[in-house]
């Protein structure tokens, strides 16, 4: 839906331009504002991004104040230079003073930018401004459709201490925060870096406000809306469901996400609640598999992460390695083995138990296109799923699966 500020005190002419927008179908009158002074207007693009602006050439400072054609080629010089404010994608100049000096014409000429006259006795304005407007509503349908990847890479969490560590991976300076104005309730952070081929690389990445796949999964479709990434990752903390399989910290990769709660519950003639599975299960892409595959035997990148991690505590004695397996997503968190060992009958591989990489995994299968290219499920063991839990190595794991997910992504990954 297009976004639309009208600039001009004249009530009249305001007047008319909703008229003309009220007829146009496919404008949201709730899209469109209108700021009657250079001040207003630079208070409405400091915080939001116009598709179109249609600035009256006489135009005071301040409403009451006298107006003059200087402000509105000052307000446009504004926006070229200050980065505080959204330039509008496209600016429509009007007059309806047919002796304005033509210097302020020759300026909007020299920056192709439109410049109408206004006259109450022509329909001539209404026509040009009318198509321009068409041509814009046609120019976003065709972005829209388009399988055009904007963002390289994003990267979600379920924690803000599990993004805290994504952001260091990558070097806690340059994070830049993205401001969507219809998204309040999600900071975004975005930065450009550049891997091994010497590509630049557009990161953004965010965390969901709640754990579960619910909150994951509907913060993974606004992240995929907005920002378009060719390759979408998630790290953090998992539990590890056997011991002898995983130790902490190390690196679990899901070769296949499943929803670990679907299914039903039926009374058996006894009186007792029986579960009965019915999952649904979301694969990683087969070259990604093969990749992380070699890198398993990658010993000088592993001593690598391992050393990284400069605190004293929180680390173990055992060696980091790399696993790949299914890793399963529930509800809650499991600290029963009755209840993990009900999973597990279903999946004799499991790997790994967590709470929201299914959610990510079937927004990003079911998003609107470009969908992403590879979807990542990169979780590291803080515990194990039985009734001694501990936190001691949390911090541990979201360390050595963000510095993992960096590996590939900087490393592993095309973007040309």
């Amino acid at each position: 839906m297009l976004r639309i500020l009208l600039i001009d005190d004249d009530p009249q002419k305001v007047a008319k331009y909703r008229e003309l927008l009220v007829e146009m179908d496919e404008i949201n009158p709730d899209c469109v504002a209108v700021a009657t002074s250079i001040e207003q207007a630079e208070e409405f693009v400091s915080k939001e991004q116009y598709d179109l602006a249609v600035l009256d050439l006489y135009i005071p400072i301040r409403f009451g104040e006298e107006p003059s054609p200087d402000n509105a080629v000052a307000f446009l010089k504004d926006l070229s230079s200050d980065d505080d404010l959204k330039m509008p994608y496209n600016v429509v100049g009007i007059t309806r003073w047919k002796d304005a000096p033509t210097k302020y014409k020759d300026f909007f000429d020299n920056h192709l930018l439109a410049y109408i006259l206004y006259e109450q006795t022509s329909d001539d304005w209404r026509e040009k401004l009318r198509n321009k407007i068409n041509f814009l509503i046609k120019a976003q349908k065709s972005v829209s459709n388009q399988e055009v990847y904007d963002y390289d890479v994003a990267i979600i969490n379920a924690l803000l201490n599990e993004n805290k560590k994504v952001r260091e991976a990558f070097g806690s300076e340059g994070w830049s925060t993205v401001d969507i104005p219809s998204d309040r309730s999600t900071t975004y952070y975005s930065k450009i870096v550049t891997n091994s081929k010497g590509n630049r690389i557009r990161i953004v990445t965010c965390h969901a406000l709640q754990m579960a796949s619910t909150a994951s999964a509907a913060l993974t479709t606004k992240l995929l809306y907005y920002f378009r990434p060719k390759y979408l990752f998630m790290t953090g903390i998992a539990a590890a469901v056997n011991r002898k399989d995983a130790n902490l910290g190390d690196i679990l990769v899901a070769t296949k996400v499943w929803d670990g709660a679907s299914g039903k519950i039926k009374t058996d003639e006894e009186g007792n609640d029986i579960f009965y599975p019915d999952y649904h299960e979301l694969p990683l892409d087969t070259d990604m598999e093969s990749a992380i595959t070699k890198l398993k035997q990658d010993e000088k990148l592993l001593d690598s992460i391992e050393k990284g991690f400069t605190y004293m505590t929180g680390k173990p004695k055992t060696r980091l390695q790399i696993h790949l397996g299914p890793i399963a997503s529930v509800p809650a968190v499991l600290s029963s083995k009755e209840e993990v060992d009900k999973i597990q009958k279903h999946c004799r591989k499991l790997l790994g138990i967590e709470m929201e990489g299914y959610g990510v995994f079937f927004a990003a299968s079911n998003c609107v296109h470009p969908r992403p290219k590879y979807k990542v499920l990169i979780k590291s063991v803080s515990d194990y799923a039985d009734p001694e839990k501990s936190d001691n190595y949390q911090e541990y794991a979201m360390y050595t699966s963000a510095e993992f997910a960096k590996h590939i992504i900087l490393n592993e990954l095309q973007y040309k």
